[in-house]
C-alpha cells in the first residue's frame, strides 16, 4: 500500500484503500480544474481578439480597401468559430475525443 502523508498506516486496509482513492481523485480533480482554468483564459483571450478585430473593422470600414475589410470579416468569423469549438469541446466534450 502506498504511503501518503496524513493517512495513518494503522487504518484497516479498506479504509486505506478508500483514502488512497480519495487522494487520487483529488489529484485528478485538481488537474481537471487547472486545465479548465487554462481553457477559460484562452476563451477570454479569443473574446478579446474578437472585440479588437471588430473595432478594427469598424475603424477601417469607410476608408480601407475592400480586401482589408473582408480580411477582418473573415478573421471575426474564424475567431468566433474557434471560440465556439473550444467551448463545446472543453465543457461538453466529455472524456471522448471528437473526430470531425
Amino acid at each position: 500500500m502506498a504511503d501518503h502523508p496524513g493517512i495513518s498506516p494503522s487504518l484497516p486496509p479498506i479504509a486505506r484503500t478508500v483514502a488512497d482513492g480519495d487522494l487520487e481523485r483529488s489529484g485528478r480533480q485538481a488537474a481537471h480544474e487547472a486545465a479548465m482554468r487554462e481553457v477559460a483564459e484562452t476563451i477570454t483571450n479569443i473574446e478579446q481578439a474578437l472585440r479588437r478585430a471588430d473595432r478594427a473593422r469598424r475603424a477601417v470600414a469607410r476608408d480601407a480597401e475592400p480586401n482589408v475589410v473582408l480580411a477582418l470579416d473573415r478573421a471575426l468569423e474564424e475567431l468566433e468559430r474557434v471560440r465556439q469549438e473550444l467551448f463545446q469541446a472543453a465543457y461538453f466534450g466529455g472524456s471522448q475525443q471528437r473526430l470531425a
